[in-house]
């Protein structure tokens, strides 16, 4: 004997697992667009609504001696007391005296009376499917399709489901092409109730033969649900539609959802509004990205564009840099810092399932928002329009919703969650309107059965990691680095200012020879005058002091900020190369027992941290500013032994080319070390990350030094950077690496401190590109 179940399950898989009215009704336009229907008509008929029903037999069961005070109330409370429906009912009710006769005739005139209907001319369904298939609840009919590129919303057989959270009745008529007659199902939910024990198998619901079709080619299907559970007047109708329903069906596409969905409300159309473009033309920045497969690598890329401060930023990532970036953080116990985290690769088949997407966001900063001609007379306004459509990204499969991405409560995107965790941050939600457009099907990223998410798979967490890159390290960077354009433009204000206080003697040396030249009649206008000049001239010293105070503190924190930013990046890979050497020993002799041998790789291991704590200890001591005279190529031949276990390890074929002169620097050494590093440690990253990214690759480092030229170039065979994109990486928090785990402080680190030494560290876009049109090449000009 196989598992049984009671009817009352059939009440938890519909109306109380289906989350809202909304979700139920959007649940049936989706069965519509599956059965191939180019429309669906939503028809809501109410003449009596559900509360005033329900205080109608509450007033009954308390006392029938109210009957006529009840006729009296549902007149009041008819949506239209003079039409034939609304008359023919209280004619009907007048007849009855009894109570229970009464609630009767009234229970099935309110079914009568009041339902939703929706209506499509999609493929129908014969008698045998309306059985085999309508009514076998959990029904795979869709997945072979699907299989083979179907490009179906559902695939759970459970939406029909949905249609007893709106009412107690559900009848369907549909029928095929090639039927002759309309196939008909009537379903009352209430004989699976909570009540009753009864297993589901004991229930018998039989489809029927209805009448002939009118016309031989009909086809379709016709849903009414009747007995219905809420209050369905027009008021509550258009909220519905247009608010979430309008949201999901591709509301990018103007009139779209009106061209879909024909909504009426007892024979009025209701419209579905779509996102004003007006709306869209307005936003202070735009960011749209596409990703895709070509020959088995994974190429995204895409633009923003900061309309406001008029800056563009674009992106270009493929094979490696998104196999680093779609990285899955794994949270490690008891761990801090950087080994705090264990990174797991993607696997190349995510990206294989996942298919092309594209995402767009609009993106409004609310500070600045004002009246938009044409369409808005005011900043509320405009403000209202935005806070209509905003809620970060929304999710579509074949251009419809996939929910919850996007709800008011949803935050997949983590907007709101870094927001509020980064002071003075303005990407969060309410400021974010978007959309994600997959055609992955179902096979591969299902959606839960609740209809709350899709299921967890490695392809939608590769999915939401690039998008978390692209929103939070793309995005907000050109945001950001926006912002420090506008605080120097503040700064250019401020020094007119200055000019402006200078020009005050000049002022005053000409109002002196005016007071000479007028005489003694004009002597009290000049005074006062005079005095006007001398507040401004206090007002702007004043200024100018704050200004040189907030200069100074600003220069005194970034270099601060420079100092322990490197120090903190030189420690987390210390304390890293110490675990990762820590834990192989200890797993060996776990594996074998204690070997001498595998003491010794220990103690050399050990010995080369020491090294490089030493280097650490230069950057960090009292005399951290003080600049001594050293050779360049010794202290690089340093620093690439140092690494020289770590190469090995990847098989990295190092060359150090120098020329036999010396090249004598006078610089502060600590710093020098930490400019080297950070540009030979990000070389190694992208390198490790190609080998596994392409298994014949053959990773290669390249370190040379110029004397004659005072140049020093590291260069790699790695993925590169685009043109585009070769001093944005030098910018601070850029990183492909996941969301949350690399800093992007290196080279950003790297280029400050030859900065403050005179220097120049850039990319070399000449000699440098050697893949693909990408450039590989970092050059310091020591000159």
């Amino acid at each position: 004997m196989g598992f049984t179940f009671s009817a009352r399950t059939l009440l938890e898989l519909g109306k109380e697992l289906i989350s809202s009215d909304e979700v139920a009704l959007y649940e049936l336009i989706k069965n519509s667009i599956d059965a191939g229907s180019p429309r669906v008509d939503i028809m809501v008929n109410v003449q009596f609504c559900y509360s005033d029903y329900q205080e109608a037999r509450a007033s009954i069961i308390e006392d029938e001696q109210n009957r006529p005070d009840v006729i009296q109330f549902i007149k009041k409370k008819l949506i239209d007391p003079e039409s034939p429906d609304s008359i023919t009912l209280l004619e009907r009710l007048r007849k009855f005296r009894q109570r229970e006769a009464f609630l009767d005739e009234l229970k099935r005139l309110y079914d009568q009376l009041n339902y939703i209907e929706i209506q499509d001319t999609g493929h129908g369904m014969s008698l045998k499917e309306l059985s085999d298939i309508f009514l076998r609840v959990g029904t795979h009919s869709r997945r072979n399709d699907n299989v083979v590129g179907a490009k179906y919303l559902g695939d759970k057989g459970i939406g029909r489901l949905s249609a007893m959270r709106l009412g107690d009745r559900l009848q369907v008529k549909t029928c095929k092409r090639e039927d002759r007659y309309w196939n008909l199902l009537d379903i009352d939910w209430g004989l699976f109730s909570h009540d009753d024990d009864v297993d589901v198998n004991t229930i018998v619901i039989e489809p029927e033969i209805g009448d002939e079709k009118d016309k031989i080619d009909s086809h379709g299907t016709t849903i009414r649900i009747s007995g219905l559970q809420g209050d369905w007047d027009s008021i509550r109708f258009t909220d519905v539609l247009q608010g979430r329903i309008a949201r999901m069906v591709d509301p990018f596409i103007p009139g779209l959802a009106n061209r879909l969905i024909r909504a009426r409300h007892n024979g009025s159309r209701v419209q579905i509004p779509s996102i004003p473009q007006e709306l869209l033309r307005n936003a202070h920045a735009v960011c749209h990205v596409e990703f895709r497969m070509e020959k088995q690598t994974p190429i995204l890329e895409g633009k923003i564009d900061y309309r406001y401060r008029q800056r563009k930023r674009r992106i270009d990532a493929k094979g490696a840099e998104v196999y680093s970036l779609a990285q899955e953080a794994i949270k490690r116990r008891a761990k801090r810092g950087h080994a705090a985290f264990r990174l797991v690769p993607v696997r190349p088949s995510a990206f294989k399932n996942l298919g092309n997407f594209s995402c767009d966001i609009y993106w409004f900063n609310r500070r600045v928002i004002s009246a938009i001609e044409g369409f808005t007379s005011k900043p509320t306004e405009t403000r209202r329009e935005i806070a209509n459509w905003s809620g970060g990204p929304m999710l579509y499969r074949y251009g419809y919703r996939i929910l919850p991405y996007g709800d008011p409560k949803d935050d997949w995107l983590a907007l709101d969650e870094l927001a509020f965790g980064v002071g003075g941050f303005k990407l969060n939600r309410q400021q974010v309107i978007g959309r994600v457009l997959i055609e992955t099907p179902h096979t591969v990223l299902s959606e839960q059965t609740n209809r709350q998410g899709l299921i967890d798979s490695d392809t939608f967490n590769a999915l939401q990691k690039i998008l978390l890159w692209v929103v939070h390290t793309e995005l907000r960077g050109l945001i950001n680095e926006a912002d420090e354009i506008e605080r120097l433009e503040r700064r250019e204000a401020e020094q007119d200012t200055e000019l402006f206080s200078k020009a005050h003697k000049r002022v005053e040396t000409a109002l002196a020879r005016l007071r000479k030249r007028v005489g003694q009649t004009a002597v009290k206008d000049f005074d006062n005058l005079s005095k006007s000049v001398t507040v401004l001239m206090a007002q702007s010293e004043s200024l100018i002091r704050r200004i040189e105070n907030v200069i100074a503190e600003a220069d005194e924190e970034r270099e601060k900020f420079i100092y322990l930013a490197g120090i903190g990046l030189m420690t987390e890979f210390i304390f890293h190369e110490l675990e990762r050497a820590v834990s192989y020993t200890m797993d060996v002799i776990s594996r074998g027992g204690v070997q001498r041998n595998t003491i010794e790789s220990l103690r050399e291991q050990l010995k080369t941290l020491h090294k490089r704590i030493a280097a650490f200890d230069e950057l960090t001591s009292e005399k951290r500013q003080s600049k001594t005279s050293f050779n360049l190529a010794d202290l690089v031949q340093d620093i690439l032994q140092n690494h020289a276990r770590e190469f090995g390890r990847h098989g990295i074929v190092v060359h150090f080319e120098r020329t036999t002169d010396p090249c004598k620097i006078k610089a502060v050494r600590g710093m020098v070390i930490q400019i080297l590093e950070n540009l030979i440690v990000n070389a190694a990253y992208w390198l490790k990350k190609q080998k596994r990214y392409e298994l014949k690759f053959e990773p290669s480092l390249t370190v040379s030094i110029d004397a004659d030229y005072q140049r020093l170039t590291v260069e790699d065979n790695g993925p590169g950077v685009i043109e585009e994109r070769r001093e944005v990486i030098f910018q601070p928090f850029i990183t492909t690496k996941p969301t949350g785990q690399g800093r992007g402080l290196g080279l950003y680190i790297a280029r400050e401190m030859a900065e403050y030494h005179g220097w120049k560290l850039f990319m070399d876009d000449e000699i440098g590109r050697i893949r693909d049109g990408r450039i590989n090449m970092f050059v310091l000009d020591l000159g």
